[in-house]
Formats: C-alpha cells, structure tokens, sequence
C-alpha cells in the first residue's frame, strides 16, 4: 500500500459477524468466503463484552458447499478471553491454503463458563488482487474530496 493509497481502495470487507446477546455455547460463523481473488485476508475479532470465552477456528473448504476442513494445521485458530478487551488479528496469505482450497469460513464459539450476553464483531477483509477494491459492504467512505484533483489518490 503506498502513502497516498485510501484504505478502502486497497482493502475490501468480505463479511461480518455481528455477536450481540450471544449465549454460552454457541457456534457463529461467517459462512464460506471465496478468495481466489484475494492476495491476503485479515480477521479482526473485537471482544465487546464477552463473558465466555472465544474460541475461533479458521476453516478451509474447496467449493462454496465443500466440507469444511481445519485451516493451517490450526496454526491460525485462536482463542479470546474474558479478560481480553483489544481486538485479535489473523493474518493470512492466499499461500497457506492447502492445494485445491480457496474457500474461508470463521468459526466463533462461545464456551459455556460465563452464561449469555456475549457481545463481539468479527470483521473479515481481503486485499484483491485487481484494485479498486468492492465498497459494497460499506455503509460510507469518508475522505478528501479533492482527492482525485490534487493527486492524493
């Protein structure tokens, strides 16, 4: 990314998981995410509120309704804990999926120690490889106005 690239013209939400009153023991996923045209993928996890610990599991499949497989020998899998309150990234490279593999699924389960009213955000965001990147899934991008005029882009 060069200094004067905008974020969201190098930087795509692919999807989201919006955890609010999320009771103990229970599974959250974002669905599988193709990312054949992704370079390099980040998960950023933010533990709002959360009373029972995440345990969050990368998954690869090779189709969109392929079995799920564990992603990197579960070297990406993480878990949040009740105590943590900054975000958790999982950084990931189109490399590190095992052959024939290109699909993506987060996985966030709550564990059952705490009760319910987990409250979290999954953000999930791909670097295309043919930029711009999609603003689709955003509500606004806000910036310069002049940017395209003085060169800023």
């Amino acid at each position: 990314m060069t200094y004067t690239a905008r974020f969201s013209e190098q930087w795509e939400l692919l999807d989201t998981i919006y955890g609010d009153a999320v009771a103990a023991a229970t599974e959250s996923n974002t669905g599988v995410i193709l990312l054949a045209n992704y370079v390099r993928t980040v998960i950023i996890i933010h533990p709002v509120d959360v009373n029972d610990a995440l345990d969050v599991d990368i998954e690869q499949a090779t189709t969109a309704t392929g079995a799920l497989s564990t992603f990197d020998a579960g070297a990406k899998d993480i878990t949040v804990a009740t105590a943590d309150t900054k975000p958790s990234v999982i950084e990931i490279r189109h490399e590190e999926f095992a052959a024939g593999y290109e699909y993506l699924n987060v996985e966030v389960t709550t564990a059952n120690t705490g009760g319910n009213g987990n409250e979290f955000v999954v953000e999930v965001w791909g670097e295309p490889v043919y930029k711009p990147a999609a603003t689709t899934n955003l509500d606004s991008v806000t910036g310069r106005a002049e940017a395209a005029a003085d060169g800023y882009r």
